[in-house]
């Protein structure tokens, strides 16, 4: 686990949902799955969302995010293509973020209900969707772990390695996942102000 840079699932890392309903003839309306461009920088949700939808980055790559008490915004996580993100809505409307482009994006939209019916009623769907979520438990639980055990320099080092990964646009301009994030989101990430990660990646180049 020392040397774990970001889960993986290997039982799990081709599953497409999207291709599994077709697999599996399952039948669902228009409605239930739509899809959306979203520009570079354009918010897919704000808080309060009261949208009834589960997303799916299909391409391109989101961050997702929240604002303290004193209305400053931060994110706390940065999503590549085949991730989901959303409020599942089991928390009584505690849940409150924000779900931002980072380059243009497409989403897909599921409708909550269709989406809770799909993970309940279908094992081959339910098995995903539980590794699915162990595999995001274990990627919190790893970020912590280097905010709290690594020194600056190494948690900036690990935020690279971590998000060495290629996403590519909505006009297929492919970039890395990394060098698509502002200074201060670098920062976010790892628990550490704009201007020191900024002193570290200048130190970097220097050498």
């Amino acid at each position: 686990m020392n040397n774990t840079i970001r889960p993986v699932n290997k039982d799990f890392e081709e599953f497409d949902l999207f291709t599994a309903l077709k697999n599996l003839n399952i039948q669902y309306n228009e409605e239930d799955i739509i899809e959306i461009d979203v520009k570079k920088n354009g918010y897919i949700y704000l808080p309060s969302n009261k949208d009834n939808y589960i997303y799916e980055v299909v391409s391109g790559g989101v961050k997702l995010g929240g604002y303290s008490d004193d209305g400053d915004s931060f994110i706390y996580e940065v999503l590549p293509s085949t991730e989901f993100f959303g409020n599942l809505k089991y928390l009584n409307g505690q849940f409150q973020e924000y779900a931002k482009a980072l380059v243009d994006s497409k989403i897909r939209l599921y409708n909550l209900d269709f989406f809770k019916t799909l993970i309940v009623t279908n094992p081959i769907i339910t098995n995903w969707f539980i590794s699915y979520l162990v595999k995001r438990w274990c990627s919190a639980e790893l970020k912590l772990k280097n905010i709290k055990e690594k020194q600056i320099e190494e948690k900036i080092t690990a935020l690279q390695k971590q998000l060495n990964i290629e996403i590519i646009d909505t006009k297929g301009t492919p970039y890395l996942l990394f060098n698509v994030l502002s200074k201060k989101d670098m920062g976010d990430l790892i628990g550490v102000t704009r201007q020191t990660v900024a002193s570290i990646l200048e130190k970097q180049l220097a050498f």
